[in-house]
């Protein structure tokens, strides 16, 4: 009893002294990722008339990618399907009745270490998102091409025509800054932002059950150049309130939200400045034949500079677009040349370097359509 006391007295201290300007977050629920090593992972693409139901194999978690609303209306998103199809090199056919399945072998658990907990979150305007709090430590020196991808799926999707799937993917974030060095231990938050999850029909508040997560790392050993593998892999129910209520919760409510408000502030601060050290890229077609793209570089808080571009097939650049250091607040404006235009959606990814946050990925997205071009850009 005289330690709840002076843990309330401190954290009553503590609350009114944190600054004007942020607000707290309450935290709904939370749990702690839930890793296993000997779990492996199935990525399935549906095809457009869902003709096979895939089943989950056991000790196997699996994504369902849904990429045809552009042609069948649906309210399930399709833009992360799409872009990972990119990623990955999978071509997909609106006129195949075949499922497309890749399987990623379970990680021995020798090159990245997991640990963290996953929380729904609110801030002041009480909509609902999800926190990754995570710890990540390679355990050798991994290639520069590692990605943490955090992702949320449902485990019985409906969209508005009754189409009918398993552990559809609603959302998913990549994350690059973290240390690829061994041993070296990075502690970063992820969010699935409120805005994100309206976007992709999710609603937390309404339902706060059937969803689960992944927290997943792909890539390799560093001077590797083989196909990034899954290095490690947590994954679990999502927490929700309803199941995580204990008893303290009934008889000392002014203890837990005045330490929420301590741990929530200390996200937000945490969020908002990674969020002004990252620079924003812009970008748009040069002209109606689509073989140049202007590309509008503002830099954050932070000094940084470009390290290298990729452009995904068939897309090719003409000449290596230049790299470019820019100091905090700098913008610069960079024409970039294509061989030849192509039908395909163009893929853009710039790897940057941003000082006292490491390495990090800008992904730019150049859509076509059957009407011209316009722009369109995603950002991690």
């Amino acid at each position: 009893m005289r330690t709840l006391l002076v843990a309330l007295v401190l954290a009553m201290v503590l609350v009114p002294s944190l600054p004007a300007e942020e607000e707290a977050w309450a935290i709904h629920a939370q749990t702690d990722l839930s890793t296993q090593s000997d779990r492996g992972l199935s990525e399935v693409y549906l095809p457009l008339g869902l003709e096979q139901t895939p089943l989950v194999a056991e000790n196997e978690v699996q994504w369902t990618w849904w990429s045809w609303s552009a042609q069948t209306g649906s309210d399930w998103p399709d833009d992360d399907a799409l872009y990972r199809a990119s990623n990955r090199n999978i071509s997909l056919d609106s006129t195949s009745s075949e499922v497309v399945a890749e399987h990623h072998a379970p990680s021995n658990g020798d090159a990245v270490a997991l640990s963290g907990k996953v929380k729904v979150v609110s801030a002041e305007d009480r909509v609902r998102m999800v926190a990754f709090d995570i710890s990540i430590t390679p355990l050798e020196n991994l290639s520069n091409h590692t990605i943490l991808y955090v992702v949320l799926t449902e485990n019985i999707a409906e969209d508005q025509h009754r189409r009918q799937a398993e552990n559809l993917v609603r959302e998913m974030r990549p994350e690059v800054a973290f240390s690829v060095k061994a041993n070296t231990t990075t502690d970063l938050v992820s969010m699935l932002p409120a805005d994100h999850l309206a976007a992709a029909g999710v609603d937390l508040a309404e339902n706060p059950t059937g969803w689960s997560y992944s927290v997943a790392v792909f890539g390799s050993e560093e001077d590797n150049d083989t196909q990034p593998r899954l290095l490690a892999l947590a994954h679990g129910d999502l927490p929700s309130p309803s199941i995580h209520t204990g008893l303290e919760q009934a008889w000392t409510p002014l203890l837990l939200s005045a330490i929420t408000a301590v741990i929530a502030v200390s996200i937000v601060v945490a969020v908002r400045q990674r969020e002004q050290a990252i620079p924003k890229l812009k970008a748009s077609w040069g002209g109606e034949d689509s073989t140049s793209a202007t590309i509008i570089i503002q830099a954050g808080q932070h000094d940084f500079r470009i390290t290298s571009w990729q452009v995904s097939a068939p897309w090719q650049f003409k000449g290596r677009p230049p790299k470019r250091s820019l100091s905090a607040g700098d913008s610069k404006t960079i024409e970039v040349e294509f061989r030849e235009p192509r039908k395909q959606d163009c893929h853009i990814e710039v790897a940057i370097e941003i000082e006292e946050y490491g390495a990090w990925k800008q992904h730019l997205w150049l859509k076509t359509t059957e009407h011209g071009k316009r722009v369109h850009q995603e950002e991690e």
